[in-house]
């Protein structure tokens, strides 16, 4: 209708978009360890966790669903909820070891070929702080997803047994944009 091409993001597309010119664990400062209650330092002392829901519905501040783009603040590329609220389809299939085959120094690597399930970014509203970094990568599992699917033969987007799963899209440049 738009006449423009719009398509998922690759997986290195998806994390550049939430880091926003960062390396760090997340967009914003702070250390996944310091913003959860796990370890004897953290129950003792407490967790600041002002910070990271500023910026991220996960499960300590999504009330178990989740939440209106109002509710965080955008990185700074403009871009809300990269991280937390739902988890987003990336147009890679999923491999456990895609990093250490992927060359380095490569612009916009593409996971393999083929596969049998996608990579979904990002986490969720039930995610835990070290669930929802830049780097967090998780897969869909189609088999428990469909489980309810009534339709024969089953459909690749029914879903219905998964809840807190979303995707973004991109829309490519036009020809001799650059």
């Amino acid at each position: 209708m738009t006449g423009k091409k719009y398509r998922l993001p690759t997986e290195a597309e998806w994390e550049y978009a939430y880091r926003a010119g960062t390396e760090t664990p997340y967009f914003f400062e702070g250390d996944p360890k310091r913003f959860s209650d796990y370890g004897v330092r953290n129950r003792i002392f407490g967790v600041d966790t002002t910070h990271i829901n500023s910026f991220v519905v996960y499960v300590v501040n999504s009330g178990g669903k989740t939440q209106e783009p109002s509710f965080v603040a955008t990185n700074t590329f403009g871009l809300k909820n990269m991280g937390g609220n739902v988890f987003e389809y990336c147009s890679d299939w999923y491999s456990g070891d895609a990093y250490s085959l992927t060359e380095t120094n490569v612009c916009n690597p593409k996971g393999p070929e083929l596969g049998s399930e996608h990579v979904i970014r990002g986490g969720n509203y039930t995610s835990g702080a070290g669930e929802v970094r830049s780097a967090s990568r998780a897969y869909t599992d189609q088999e428990a997803w469909l489980k309810t699917d009534c339709q024969q033969p089953k459909s690749i987007w029914w879903f219905s047994d998964i809840k807190g799963i979303g995707f973004r899209v991109v829309c490519e440049p036009a020809p001799g944009f650059y």
